[in-house]
Formats: C-alpha cells, sequence, structure tokens
C-alpha cells in the first residue's frame, strides 16, 4: 500500500488519510526522506517516472546493459544516451520502491506503539518525528517547508525557512530518552546540549528584537548566542534564568527538590518565574558561582564550585558526590537506559562519592559492591538490588 502512496505523492495530491500514512513512512527513518528526495529530483528532471507501472523492468535493466557497452562515438549517442538515462532513472525507482514495500511489509507488518528509548521532536502542529542519533536528513513540514537540518547526534534550525510573526510563534518540543544525549542548534546560533531524560521547548524563530524564551525539564548546557536586543531566557521549574550571551549548565529534572544553575562564563540573573524581572529583585551570577534554588521555600542560595564536575556529562562522564544512594538510583537510571528496583532499605541512605566515565552498569553496581556488600540481578535493561 505505502508503494502506491508514494507515486501518488510523486505525481500529485494525495488524500489525507494517505498523507498520514505517507508521512508516518517518512518519519521512520532518515533514509527514507532522503530516498524520496531522490525520486522527486529524478521525476522533476526526467519526467519519466509516472510510467512506472508499464514498465518492464527487465527490459529497462536490458537497456541499461545496453547504454553502458554503446559506443559513445557513435552519431546517435544523444538519442540512445537519452534513452538510457530515462530507462535508469525508472529502473531505479522500480528497485527502490521494491525496497520500500518489502521493508514495509516485512518489518513493519504490526504497528509500533511509541518507542520510550527513541528520541523524538513534536511538532508544532502536533505531529511527531522520531530521530536517530546518526546519519542526516531534512526536517520539513506538509507544505515543504524546512524547520532544520537534523545531522549526527544534532537537529540544527539556524537555517529554517520559516519566518518567525510576532503573534503566531510556532514551538517544537524535543525529548531526550534516558541514556541517550543530544544537541540543538536555535535559529539564533545559540546551542543547547540536552542530558539524558531532558525536555527542551522553543520556537522554530525567535522574533528580532523580543525576548528569546526556551522551556527546559532535565538537564542542559546552554551556550547562548549573544544578542543585547532579545534577552535569552530558560524556564526551568519555577525559576526563569536571564542572560544576554553566556555558557551555563542548568540541572531541573522533576524530582530535584533543589534546582541548580552553574555559570561558567559571562554572567545571568535569576528569578522566580511568572514575576516581573528587575535587577534588583534577581540574584546575579559571576563564573565559578552554582545558584541552588528551593521552590519549596522559594529560597536561593549561591556558592562556588569546580564547573568541570557539572559540565562533564557532555563528554559522557557521570559525577557522583556526597549523594545519597536512593538519590543516586535516578542518575544511574537516565546515565544508563536501565530502570533499578531497590529493595535492600538498608542502601538508602548510603552515601557514595564517584566518578565514572567508560563503565558499564554492572561495573558500576561492582564498585558499590566494594564498599557496601549486596546482591542484584540484571535481566536486559532491568535491575534489581535484592534485600
Amino acid at each position: 500500500m505505502i508503494v502506491e502512496i508514494i507515486l501518488k505523492k510523486l505525481k500529485g495530491p494525495i488524500s489525507e488519510e494517505e498523507e498520514i500514512l505517507f508521512e508516518k513512512w517518512l518519519s521512520e527513518d532518515d533514509e527514507n526522506f532522503l530516498t524520496f528526495q531522490r525520486l522527486t529530483k529524478l521525476q522533476d528532471k526526467l519526467k519519466e517516472l509516472q510510467n512506472i507501472h508499464h514498465l518492464d523492468s527487465q527490459e529497462a535493466w536490458g537497456t541499461i546493459q545496453h547504454g553502458l557497452h554503446t559506443n559513445k562515438s557513435n552519431k546517435r549517442l544523444t538519442t540512445s544516451y537519452s534513452r538510457f538515462m530515462r530507462y535508469a532513472a525508472v529502473f531505479v525507482g522500480v528497485v527502490a520502491l521494491s525496497l520500500f514495500f518489502k521493508s514495509f511489509y516485512m518489518e513493519k507488518l504490526v504497528e509500533v506503539e511509541h518507542d520510550p528509548t527513541a528520541i523524538t521532536l513534536e511538532l508544532g502542529n502536533g505531529e511527531t518525528r522520531i530521530l536517530s542519533q546518526s546519519g542526516s536528513t531534512a526536517i520539513v513540514t506538509k507544505d515543504g517547508n524546512v524547520l532544520g537540518t537534523k545531522a549526527e547526534n544534532m537537529v540544527d534550525y539556524s537555517q529554517s525557512d520559516i519566518d518567525a510573526v510576532d503573534d503566531d510563534l510556532v514551538y517544537n518540543t524535543l525529548h531526550i530518552p534516558n541514556g541517550k544525549t543530544f544537541k540543538i542548534v536555535l535559529s539564533d546560533g545559540t546551542t543547547v546540549n540536552l542530558n539524558a531524560g531532558s525536555t527542551l521547548t522553543y520556537p522554530i524563530k525567535f522574533v528580532p528584537g523580543q525576548q528569546r524564551k526556551v522551556t527546559l525539564i532535565g538537564e542542559a548546557f546552554f551556550d547562548v548566542k549573544k544578542n543585547e536586543n532579545s534577552p535569552f531566557i530558560v524556564t526551568s521549574q519555577s525559576l526563569d534564568i536571564r542572560v544576554l550571551g553566556t555558557q551555563f549548565n542548568v540541572t531541573a529534572y522533576p524530582e530535584d527538590t533543589n534546582q541548580k544553575t552553574v555559570l561558567v562564563e559571562g554572567s545571568v540573573r535569576l528569578y522566580e518565574s511568572g514575576m516581573s524581572y528587575s535587577e534588583d529583585d534577581s540574584t546575579l551570577l559571576t563564573p565559578g558561582d552554582m545558584a541552588s534554588w528551593e521552590s519549596a521555600h522559594r529560597k536561593m542560595s549561591v556558592q562556588k564550585v569546580d564547573t568541570e564536575l557539572y559540565t562533564s556529562w557532555m563528554k559522557g562522564k557521570l559525577v557522583l558526590r556526597g549523594m545519597k544512594f536512593k538519590d543516586m538510583i535516578k542518575k544511574l537510571e537516565r546515565h544508563y537506559g536501565v530502570s533499578i528496583q531497590n529493595k535492600n532499605m538498608d542502601l538508602e541512605d548510603r552515601v557514595f562519592t564517584a566518578t565514572f566515565d567508560v563503565e558499564t552498569i554492572e561495573e558500576v553496581l561492582n564498585t558499590f559492591v566494594s564498599e557496601t556488600y549486596f546482591d542484584y540481578l540484571i535481566e536486559d535493561d532491568q535491575i534489581i538490588i535484592l534485600e
């Protein structure tokens, strides 16, 4: 069925139901989009793909083979080569669509539910795209407008075709599952590295001269492009972070009682979300400062820290400093993409300090076992710590 829909899409408009199926197929694999792009270009260039239903693929292949051995000094070269290219293009179409058919029906027979381990991009119109960490492709709307490009482990909006309208900002939301990290370049050139288990909501294009606002759940490192006329504001939980251009790390997972902002470069001001901004009612950070915001008591504290400890996650490191085991479990789950069930209550308040880099989750657990003995079971991505 998908083959017929692709053919119809190449020729012209398709029904709303077919459009939904086509978009689903297009977003399932980066290669699907690239292949459809190639077929579209072939069709535009040679205008022969519409005859694909009536083509004898054996004849096409025979013509291609003959074309490869044609003497290029022959006076009929132009006609022969044109015929060769026409059949070559259509034959490529036949082969490609045959592969699509096989892939779709042999591997996609059962409707797959949302994969919680996939990086997903939710568009402003409610569509959801799955993004792989490898490969490159373009992110386009149904109208053909380019929202951004997806490269290796990154999505880039800095070359978006979409124009921002003050009263009609369009927001996208990027969801990063446990066990993965991802990078995004916003339309103004600001880069955001997202840690595992994080979500960022942002406009596909900022309005010139207006505030640049994004919303974060989880952890991210921001390298904000400087623009004195357009303050950059990160809202996370009940705190707003206002900058003009700087580098800082924010940790604000839902289960965190304290939200942490660590400033690496420049300066930032922090104030309670929903409140009007003023310098007098905000907290200023300088490089090396870490602000801890306790939302339950609306209390802010600031201290000097080694910023490397709070940004090393971007290098794949997991740093645990004086942390209780019960608080550490969530970090392990996010970092390794596993589920941990602790049945050993004696471990709950045991404090550990450690730094891990390339270690597996089993090696990490064995490190803790060497300090405080306990038994555990691992089955796939499920871990049970026994009583």
